[in-house]
């Protein structure tokens, strides 16, 4: 059957309930939860207003939308002002690797990468010309511990990462030098094994966030790191995931301040912490300083809360509308019963199965009061509720 699908008819601006978040962070909006927002924001307001370094593990039930938080509060608007502050905060997100050949230097090339050799030259000059390349170089060597890699680094900085020694700098962070460019840069060794990346991220984040001897908020930036999907590692052998563990614990303390990692997991089973703790390895996990989960709701006016907000975000403007239109209200209770799993993906599956299917039976076009009522959810069966979105 041919039918279209108008969201203007549903007076919305276009589908409110996606099953994936959005990529970009000005994109995403926030919907009910209030309590777990307000979780996040306090962890915001203390990275902004102090120096130590958080370890944030977000765990809860699949679809539960700790990728959809990581999303959200990558945008310097979400996150709450403070007084004092640091100068500027950071959110990085990252993937776990999925390749099981050497998951340390994925993740490694992956953020530097994404930040960017020239933006990290840039940071380097900058922190040079603001406390001397005297401080840099001793604060680095403390971080990085490899003479090498602090020369590296600070090359970077006072080198175009194009043509000559920029280029063989390029190789060295991001690939591996010649025998012949070692000796032309003047270093002795390539960024090789797992404790190698993990030494290059801590001086390039240090770089970042300022390498002043003060702990005065005000004279750094904080950097956030947040490693989503970290239940991968489940699939990977002790000896791939326990390196990366291990170079996660050096990275924090390696990090005392301004830095803040959050990680992602998503695992259910009763047991699921003493996962967590074998992938991570203990020394890692009592270095957490807060745990944040992503329960599922069981409360249905919580549920409702939730859908209210996201259709008032997605709301054309014009004559006004009922809250929960396009549905009645009873018929979104009807809709929100006996959920698999109370957690926002299963909400929006629900609901936008519904709007699908009213705009396959012409629901709104009969009128600009036109709604979903209990009825029609009544004759809609299980199977199209709650069916997977291709």
């Amino acid at each position: 059957m041919n039918f279209s699908i108008d969201w203007n008819l549903a007076c919305l601006r276009e589908n409110p309930f996606a099953i994936s978040p959005p990529t970009d962070p000005k994109q995403t909006t926030w919907a009910g939860l209030k309590e777990l927002k307000g979780e996040f924001k306090s962890v915001f307001r203390e990275a902004k207003a102090s120096a130590p370094t958080q370890v944030i593990l977000c765990r809860g039930s699949i679809g539960g939308g700790k990728t959809h938080a990581s999303v959200f509060f990558s945008s310097d608007k979400n996150i709450p002002e403070t007084s004092p502050s640091v100068q500027n905060i950071e959110v990085l997100r990252v993937q776990t690797p999925t390749e099981t050949g050497n998951p340390a230097k994925d993740f490694y090339l992956d953020v530097m990468e994404q930040i960017g050799l020239e933006r990290i030259g840039e940071a380097v000059d900058k922190t040079v010309k603001s406390v001397g390349r005297n401080v840099v170089e001793q604060n680095l060597r403390q971080t990085m511990v490899s003479g090498d890699f602090v020369k590296a680094l600070l090359d970077l900085g006072s080198s175009p990462i194009d043509g000559g020694a920029g280029s063989w700098l390029n190789a060295y962070f991001l690939g591996k030098c010649t025998t012949t460019e070692l000796r032309k840069l003047r270093l002795n060794r390539n960024i090789e094994k797992t404790q190698d990346y993990f030494r290059v991220l801590a001086g390039v984040f240090r770089c970042l966030t300022g390498l002043s001897d003060s702990t005065d908020v005000t004279d750094h930036n904080r950097f956030c790191l947040w490693i989503d999907e970290m239940e991968n590692f489940i699939y990977f052998t002790p000896p791939q995931y326990r390196p990366f563990g291990q170079g996660l614990r050096e990275l924090v303390d390696r990090l005392p301040y301004f830095f803040t990692l959050f990680m992602n997991f998503t695992l259910t089973a009763p047991e699921e912490y003493e996962e967590i703790e074998l992938i991570l390895g203990g020394y890692l996990t009592d270095r957490i300083t807060r745990q944040i989960f992503f329960h599922e709701v069981k409360d249905q006016e919580e549920l409702l809360q939730y859908v209210r907000e996201l259709l008032a975000h997605y709301r054309t403007e014009g004559k006004p509308k009922p809250p929960y239109f396009p549905f009645t209200e009873d018929a979104l209770r009807a809709l929100l019963s006996n959920l698999q799993r109370g957690t926002p993906r299963d909400v929006n599956k629900r609901c936008r199965n519904a709007l699908m299917r009213a705009f396959e039976k012409r629901i709104f076009e009969k009128g600009e009061d036109s709604a979903i009522t209990p009825k029609f959810v009544q004759e809609m069966s299980q199977e199209e509720l709650d069916k997977e979105i291709g």
